[in-house]
């Protein structure tokens, strides 16, 4: 017998739900959630929650509850009715007490005693909406009667996982937002990877990996993410709602971001103890960080009274992407009662720290200079400072424990501590209380690691163009002054006195053959990749001609200078003044440049958004100023974010450009301990020994020398085709194995991401050849495994149109084309050239297409394609042979032939004669009497055409076929009963409900 494949079910979906009521969740079977959800229309358990009111809310009478229900359950399914939910989740919401005839809280969780609430893990969770397309989630958590978590498995044999997880939850926001309306996590898994984010921003970018320790097996990943006082701390703590770019979003705290706030609040709760350094490397979320310490600490009346917190934060945090954001947490905390003030003054923060004001004073670094000597003596202030390094350096830490001597202040910064004297003074003032000088950090590696954030490489440009060394270490490196600058302030007053190497840097020649290369290097290297850059100019004036040059290379629109005016730049400085984008201007073309189907595609920038503007599009920056330490490192850092494209496809590094040469002197440049940016940036030459190494271990190794053939089409290359009869050897021979050929697709998706990078590039010129061949073979292998997409699914940008430009593709195309599922097409295969495997999985593939495109014959057919895809696991594991499984397939298709010629016969429709079909075959009841049942079923159907959104249909269906089963017996009779109606109101696919 052919036993089943790996599936979605068994590896990972019903061992999540085993694994869940280990650690305290009671598991439903699919039909009881139906039951207590009222029917494949509700999301609530109605009377669970309802339930949970009374008992968490004394005061609250049925009707109450009721109401409070109802309110629930009318919130929009959108990600503001989302955010409602978790407010009342969190217990931030009010009904009305008819008997005090006042609003009081509505507690609807106890997150004190989690043993006190009811949850719930379920399985194909289904949801049709009225009239509409519904969907069907694999797990679905549910507290205290309102889903919580939603859960996507992926079968672990496929690629890809992940991305498909991913992209499912997007259908489901596109097709059943009500699906999504109430849930607030959302995971992802595939068993070898566990994977968590939030609902209302499906996003691989916005994915985390989940780990608590190295070599974590999946029940550990699972009940560690689900052990309840942990998931319930996760709903009240650790999601946030915020605003960028003018639209609500929605994260959660990663596992980095929660530990930290757990120092910090513990910190702040330790007498003896009164400092703390909290240091996150760029880009990992700091800001959110602060934040959440902040908001819990003021929360936390019970541990912490009445206290003062103190937020001091860069400019670029009340006036950047996030200042709608500062401004709405602000106004939620007032709705909690908690007084929020903004010291819009040095005199405005002195008074409010004198007449010791209680709650949140939000104020901007440089208020602190000159404040008094104790100007609050009380303890329980705390003061969150960001960017610390750069408070240190303006003396700002001296004023600050003077004004408070008493208070807790934590340090945030998001550089390492330099080996200078600020960066020792940052260690002193914030780290004295703990042995290495932090409270908790989590370095460049950790982020790389985690995927937070992304590698960072360099190359310098042409030696003609780059500043003599000679003349950078004597202007600039070894300058009085220059060490330790903390912001771009400080670097411009150093490059003020800087002449030579300004005048160098601003030559006209100079910017013009600089301005030419960009232009190329843009056009040829970031364009096809749909990536935006950064130029970084020494000032403003450079900024201008550059923006010159640039247009006379490339289209104006894709092109924007950004700095700041002054009154008399129309007099004094016209072309800078020509090309300076107007202040109400700004924000749009800074929100344009974050959308990758709008203009521009280069910023041309000199002090504006080297720190704070985040921009995931942007993947390059060519530098042309000067810079070192902290200002370098937050410079470069603008491309370490994350982003995946609308096509799956994800930015692998960062890759800064070096005009000036500072990267060549990296020991000087970045006054740091070298472990603390291990990771932070690397000489690209280094990434090319990687990718030439990693291909020829990859042809050697994995693809088992992958041939070349005569027929290649790829600009004169020889031998850069492939082999007919070799290509088939390897796609279904030697990759048949599914560890072999995850290992090959892993190893070639590490090389593609290094061409992606790397390409055009003369050392790469020889190699073309080798890889567009492993190129092919991945296309291959991936159109031959995969259930759907075409022949260059899966490829990056560069690498997908050097397969479609110089590969032949009829070979490969064939291989892997879906054929017609009969009988004819058996015979010819079996007549022509080529491995039985190769034939089979394409009957498969055809097979699959063919119910893709009638849904309709899914019921009727499940069974036929249950059994082929039996036979697929059977090869890829080599319990049969390429020749039985062909003769395997080919009864199946003369079985599908019979089905067909009996459907076609009764006159029944495709569901009816699936219910006749199964009777038959499963239960033995003879032809007569299963025609009997199902044109009954039939009937019955079309009586009750809403039992798969009706609760009350469906009952009424059930009972009516109990009637023409009466000559059962009554066990045999509800089995049967329960077997016709799966079949009737199975939905058409296994993904849609």
């Amino acid at each position: 017998m052919i036993e089943r494949g790996i599936t979605e079910a068994g590896a990972a979906q019903f061992p999540m739900v085993r694994h869940a009521e280990e650690v305290g969740w009671t598991p439903l079977t699919p039909q009881a959630a139906l039951e207590l959800r009222g029917g494949p229309e509700g999301m609530l358990f109605r009377g669970v929650l309802s339930g949970a009111l009374r008992r968490f809310n004394a005061w609250m009478s049925g009707d109450a509850a009721r109401a409070v229900v109802e309110r629930i359950e009318a919130l929009p399914a959108t990600i503001d009715g989302n955010r409602e939910v978790l407010a009342w989740l969190r217990g931030e919401r009010q009904a009305y007490d008819d008997a005090e005839r006042r609003h009081r809280p509505v507690r609807l969780i106890d997150f004190e005693r989690p043993d006190q609430n009811t949850l719930h893990v379920t399985y194909e969770w289904r949801l049709k909406p009225p009239a509409r397309k519904g969907n069907r989630a694999d797990v679905m958590f549910v507290v205290n009667g309102v889903p919580a978590a939603i859960v996507e498995h992926k079968n672990p044999a496929a690629a890809g996982a992940i991305e498909r997880g991913v992209a499912q939850l997007r259908r489901y926001e596109a097709q059943t937002p009500e699906l999504l309306a109430a849930p607030q996590l959302f995971n992802v898994t595939h068993v070898l990877d566990y994977w968590y984010g939030v609902t209302w921003n499906a996003s691989r970018r916005y994915l985390a990996r989940w780990k608590e320790r190295a070599g974590d097996d999946y029940r550990f990943a699972v009940q560690s993410f689900f052990e309840p006082t942990g998931f319930l701390r996760t709903l009240r703590d650790w999601i946030l709602f915020y605003v960028e770019d003018g639209e609500t979003r929605k994260t959660v705290l990663r596992q980095h971001q929660r530990r930290a706030v757990e120092r910090i609040i513990e910190r702040c709760a330790e007498p003896a103890k009164r400092r703390g350094l909290i240091w996150h490397t760029q880009g990992s979320g700091k800001t959110f960080t602060l934040l959440t310490a902040a908001r819990l600490i003021l929360e936390r009346t019970e541990r912490f009274g009445n206290p003062t917190v103190v937020v001091v934060v860069d400019r670029t945090e009340l006036e950047g992407q996030l200042k709608k954001w500062v401004e709405r947490l602000l106004g939620e905390m007032q709705q909690q009662e908690i007084p929020v003030w903004r010291a819009h003054s040095g005199e405005a923060l002195r008074e409010l720290l004198a007449t010791d004001k209680r709650g949140l004073i939000l104020s901007l670094i440089h208020k602190f200079q000159d404040l008094d000597r104790d100007a609050n003596t009380r303890s329980g202030v705390y003061v969150f400072i960001d960017e610390a390094h750069r408070s240190v350096a303006r003396d700002l830490g001296s004023y600050l424990m003077a004004a408070l001597p008493a208070a807790t202040i934590i340090g945030f910064t998001g550089t390492p501590i330099a080996r200078t004297a600020y960066g020792q003074g940052t260690f002193k003032i914030f780290g004295a209380d703990d042995a290495h000088g932090y409270l908790h950090k989590y370095a460049v590696a950790d982020s790389i690691e985690d995927e937070t954030t992304l590698p960072i490489r360099y190359a310098l440009a042409p030696g003609e163009l780059t500043v003599p060394a000679e003349q950078l270490d004597r202007e600039f490196l070894s300058a009085a002054g220059a060490e330790g600058v903390t912001d771009v302030e400080e670097l411009n007053r150093v490059l003020d006195r800087a002449v030579h190497l300004r005048t160098f840097l601003t030559a006209g020649d100079r910017v013009r053959k600089v301005a030419a290369f960009v232009a190329r290097h843009y056009r040829e290297r970031v364009a096809p990749l749909g990536y935006k850059v950064f130029l970084v100019a020494v000032n403003r004036e450079a900024c201008a001609r550059y923006k010159q040059e640039l247009d006379a290379l490339l289209p104006p629109e894709w092109t924007a200078a950004v700095y700041t005016g002054r009154d008399d730049d129309a007099w004094e400085r016209p072309l800078v003044a020509q090309y300076q984008i107007a202040p109400s201007r700004e924000p749009e073309v800074l929100l344009d440049f974050k959308r990758a189907d709008r203009e521009p595609r280069i910023l041309i920038v000199t002090d504006k958004l080297l720190t704070g503007f985040d921009a995931p599009l942007l993947s390059c920056l060519y530098l042309d100023k000067p810079m070192r330490d902290h200002v370098l490192l937050q410079a470069i850092a603008r491309v370490n974010r994350p982003y995946v494209d609308a096509a799956g496809i994800r930015k692998r590094a960062g890759l800064i450009v070096d005009f000036v040469g500072v990267l060549r002197e990296l020991r000087s440049a970045l006054q740091f301990d070298a472990a603390d940016v291990s990771g932070a940036i690397a000489d690209l030459d280094l990434l090319q020994a990687d990718l030439l190494a990693r291909l020829a271990r990859c042809e050697r190794e994995l693809a088992g020398g992958v041939p070349a053939g005569s027929g290649a089409a790829g600009g004169g290359d020889a031998g850069a085709g492939m082999d007919d009869a070799a290509l088939e050897e390897l796609v279904y021979r030697r990759l048949l194995d599914p560890d072999a050929r995850a290992r090959f697709l892993e190893a070639f998706k590490e090389i593609e991401a290094l061409w992606e990078i790397l390409s055009p590039a003369a050392a790469l010129r020889d190699h073309v050849p080798a890889y567009r061949r492993l190129a092919q073979l991945y296309a291959a292998v991936r159109a031959a495994y995969a259930e759907r997409g075409g022949f260059v699914a899966g490829l990056a940008h560069k690498t997908r149109r050097l397969v479609q430009d110089g590969a032949r593709q009829e070979g490969p195309a064939r291989l892997t084309a879906a054929v017609t599922f009969d009988a004819p097409t058996v015979r010819r295969l079996r007549d022509t050239p080529g491995p039985y495997e190769a034939k089979v999985f394409n009957l498969v593939r055809g097979l699959r297409q063919e119910l893709d495109a009638a849904p309709e014959e899914a019921p009727l057919l499940f069974p036929i394609r249950e059994r082929a895809e039996r036979v697929l696991h059977d090869l890829e594991t080599r319990q049969t042979a390429g020749a039985a499984a062909l003769d395997y397939i080919e009864k199946l298709v003369a079985e599908r032939e019979e089905i067909s010629r009996a459907a076609r016969s009764s006159g029944l429709a495709p569901r009816a004669f699936a219910v006749f079909w199964r009777l038959r075959d499963s239960f033995s009841m003879d032809d007569d009497a299963a025609l009997a049942v199902a044109r009954e079923a039939e009937a019955l159907l079309a009586r009750f055409p809403n039992a798969a959104v009706s609760r009350e249909e469906e009952r009424r269906l059930r009972a009516a076929l109990y009637k023409p089963l009466l000559g059962l017996h009554k066990d045999e009779r509800a089995q049967v009963v329960e077997h016709v109606l799966a079949l009737l109101l199975q939905p058409a696919d296994d993904d849609d409900a």
